[in-house]
């Protein structure tokens, strides 16, 4: 059978349904059906050939914190289990549900239902859920003080557990591949033999090291713990480490384009994301979220809410966010509309310097930092704010409209010398005469 490589019109036509389906499912505020998400749980682990684990429910972050803060990291590995990296189900139907499409057509449907928007709020949303949770377990003391905090202890115990699981898991890979038991062989006896045969056993594995499943556990390994400090946080962080697909594309697949699929795996999967909340799967052990009270995104899938909270749980926790940044409280509480230009002289933070830039506008910003006239030209003024408030100057090209008297402004680079020069600059080159002969 050959791939699929285009879709029909009425298939077409469904894929905005899917994508909005999705990402309600990503911001839904439906509080978890306990006992349906355990049966689901419990039916995974069961999949996967698991122990059945402890299910433990929580309100939010800050009661996980509190939680697993009171353990050692021997007792919390011992009790619970270690974080489990990637869950079979969704790799298998990914690479499954992959191989019948062509690579072109993969790349256009990702696209066309918003996948990397799906992805991003749902990375945000469990970066923003799991920090507290991370500040447990520092992973770079260059970031979180000298080697003796308590958190330097957590990392390195973790990441043995982690290095031992995937081993087993690598061994049991290698051993469905031509020639797996003879390699195993051999790199067991080098591994023996010490450092001097390290570039040896790097040329006997290097082969092994091309199979997608060894490569996407490297991939996720390296990119997961450069970015959040915490593992195993559910299949939603795999669609930005790994290539398993997300549930949107697989949800499209198989009902609209009736690809081939297991059907246990996608039930199994499907249920999980839709209601189980936010999870950190173990091999003992899954701790469950409760759904937040209030989640809100822009369309580009940052969490973003204007004067309030974007995501609120119920145990207290709550994250202020515009366009995907995070706020303090002392901006958060506040509309955009009523942030302060003198706030910018102030705030040391270059990111927040920028995002109060962009929520007050510059047209506020000529105005209420009294900028300095440099030039003008008709009802153009090229403009300096004085104070020293972004990495470089700030020069505006500022039109004032002689009908409305409404003020507008557009940063232009400090280069620029005069407001003509502003003009051509803003209307990509086009002089001003020339642009008003045009219109």
């Amino acid at each position: 059978m050959l791939p699929i490589s285009a879709l029909a019109p009425h298939q077409d036509h469904q894929l905005q349904t899917y994508t909005q389906r999705w990402r309600a499912v990503a911001c839904s505020t439906t509080p978890v059906d306990r006992q349906q998400a355990e049966a689901t749980i419990q039916q995974c682990y069961a999949w996967m050939g698991k122990p059945q684990p402890e299910i433990l429910f929580f309100a939010g972050p800050l009661e996980v914190q509190s939680f697993v803060q009171t353990y050692r990291i021997d007792q919390f590995l011992h009790q619970f289990g270690v974080p489990m990296l990637v869950l079979p189900l969704a790799m298998q139907l990914s690479h499954h549900v992959q191989a019948q499409l062509t690579p072109e057509f993969l790349l256009d449907i990702n696209e066309r239902l918003k996948i990397t928007e799906l992805a991003a709020l749902s990375a945000s949303l469990h970066l923003t859920t799991w920090m507290p949770i991370a500040e447990l377990l520092p992973w770079g003391t260059h970031e979180f003080g000298g080697p003796s905090e308590p958190g330097r202890e957590w990392s390195t115990n973790l990441l043995e557990q982690l290095w031992q699981q995937q081993q087993t898991e690598w061994r049991q890979t290698l051993q469905q591949q031509p020639g797996g038991d003879l390699l195993l062989q051999l790199g067991d006896t080098f591994w023996q033999w010490g450092e001097p045969v390290g570039q040896a056993l790097e040329d006997v594995f290097s082969p092994v090291r091309q199979q997608p499943d060894i490569q996407t556990w490297e991939q996720g390994m390296h990119q997961m713990l450069a970015t959040v400090g915490l593992v195993g946080m559910g299949w939603q962080a795999l669609t930005r480490t790994t290539d398993v697909l997300h549930p949107c594309l697989l949800d499209f697949c198989v009902e609209v384009l009736n690809c081939d699929y297991d059907v246990q795996a996608w039930e199994q999967l499907r249920s999980l994301s839709i209601h189980c909340g936010l999870l950190l799967p173990c091999e003992k052990s899954c701790f469950v979220f409760d759904r937040p009270l209030r989640c809100l995104a822009d369309p580009e899938g940052r969490l973003h809410d204007e004067g309030g909270p974007a995501l609120q749980f119920a145990d207290g926790y709550q994250s202020y966010q515009f366009h995907g940044v995070q706020l303090p409280e002392r901006y958060g509480t506040v509309h955009p509309q009523r942030w302060q230009a003198d706030w910018l002289l102030h705030e040391q933070n270059a990111e927040l310097r920028r995002v109060l830039m962009q929520g007050i506008g510059y047209d506020r910003l000529c105005q209420e930092l009294q900028a300095e006239s440099l030039d003008t030209w008709r009802e153009y003024a090229l403009l300096r704010v004085a104070p020293t408030i972004d990495v470089e100057p700030i020069y505006l090209l500022k039109m004032t409209c002689p009908s409305t008297g409404y003020i507008h402004a557009t940063r232009v680079p400090p280069s620029i010398q005069s407001a003509r020069e502003a003009i051509r600059w803003v209307n990509w080159d086009t002089d001003p005469e020339e642009f008003a002969q045009e219109s």
